[in-house]
């Protein structure tokens, strides 16, 4: 029973969000920082999670994913009402430290869980739930982040064909803003084609492109109709911000990691979290590398990689990202393992030259794996 109730604890988590809006004052932060600090200690004293789910109604587990639609206009819908009922702090500072609370804790949860169940469903075959995953995309900022992620990064990973794989030595604030606008711009070159082909403009009422502005004027005239210029101004602020945060996660999945153009994928392309929450909160995907062997394969199908591929938490390996020297440091050592372990020679040649780059040592001459 619980392979299934563990999906649903994502619902409390969005309806904790939800919680501190309702509460007002400082409680708005409960969304980020109180989710934040739940899953780094609930990851810190469960054990890691190698095994396999045992899922025989799956019905049952897709029912958390489709709830979550639901969920998410009720906590943006409280979103929006804190901001028209304002906030009573003593000080003007207490006020602005709120009202950040209100963009973070949209952003963070428009990012976890809901990242990962809009990625679960932009990946099924049939339309409806595709079409409530592209949906959900847009609380993130990017509408069309799965035409890229489709039709770019699951054929490129690993190569410098993918903007989705950070280059080693690139700090995540220098990703942050490449990969949003290659993300953006590979979209629209692969929706341009597409809508070429079928004889139509890019800016077609059934182009995606058309359809993500469209989500972005409700989302924000939404806000507007209830809380006025305030709510306008703050959600597109939160747009921003979830869109870098979004890419702050995505940094920490392939980092590094080098695959020679034209090769198969393998597990050594990817990094995974196995932890009990990262595995929860993230919908499975952090068992990362069977989802790019079969991209159809759904969540509770998923299994983790035997090679030794494995982060810390998702919250952790979020943490140790915003702090470069940290990151570097922390992921030379898992990197160094991969490519002698795992990297085929054409693999080792390239992950040479890019440690050269880099300016990192070079570690192909030792003869063992510290």
């Amino acid at each position: 029973m619980l392979d299934y109730l563990r999906y649903y604890f994502n619902i409390i988590v969005v309806l904790a969000g939800v919680a501190g809006y309702m509460l007002g004052g400082q409680w708005v932060w409960i969304g980020f920082l109180g989710v934040l600090v739940f899953l780094l200690v609930a990851d810190y004293i469960t054990e890691e999670d190698e095994a396999e789910r045992k899922i025989k109604n799956p019905w049952i587990a897709d029912f958390a994913l489709y709830l979550h639609f639901p969920l998410m206009i009720l906590l943006f819908g409280s979103f929006a009402w804190r901001i028209q009922q304002g906030f009573s702090e003593p000080t003007a500072f207490m006020t602005v430290l709120a009202y950040a609370g209100c963009i973070f804790s949209a952003a963070f949860l428009g990012n976890a869980p809901n990242l990962p169940i809009a990625h679960e469903l932009f990946h099924r075959r049939h339309w409806f739930p595709r079409y409530l995953g592209t949906t959900l995309n847009v609380y993130f900022g990017d509408p069309v982040k799965d035409i890229q992620h489709v039709y770019n990064h699951h054929i490129h990973v690993g190569t410098l064909k993918d903007p989705d794989t950070p280059r080693r030595g690139e700090s995540v604030y220098k990703f942050i803003f490449r990969a949003t606008w290659h993300s953006y711009k590979e979209s629209y070159k692969i929706e341009k084609e597409r809508q070429r082909k079928k004889g139509r403009s890019v800016w077609s009422w059934r182009s995606r492109i058309t359809q993500m502005f469209v989500l972005f004027a409700l989302l924000i005239g939404s806000f507007y109709y209830v809380s006025g210029w305030l709510g306008a101004l703050l959600v597109t602020i939160h747009l921003v911000v979830a869109k870098l945060l979004a890419e702050v996660f995505n940094y920490t999945q392939h980092y590094g990691l080098i695959r020679a153009e034209g090769t198969p994928f393998h597990p050594r392309h990817t990094w995974e979290q196995r932890t009990f929450f990262s595995r929860v909160f993230g919908v499975e995907i952090t068992t990362h590398a069977h989802h790019h062997i079969d991209s159809y394969a759904p969540f509770y199908e998923l299994k983790p990689s035997t090679i030794d591929n494995k982060m810390p938490s998702l919250v952790i390996c979020f943490l140790i990202a915003l702090v470069p020297p940290l990151w570097f440091r922390f992921v030379q050592q898992k990197l160094k393992k991969m490519d002698l372990l795992y990297a085929t020679p054409e693999e080792k040649i390239l992950a040479r030259e890019a440690n050269k780059r880099a300016g990192w040592p070079d570690w192909f001459d030792e003869t063992r794996v510290s």
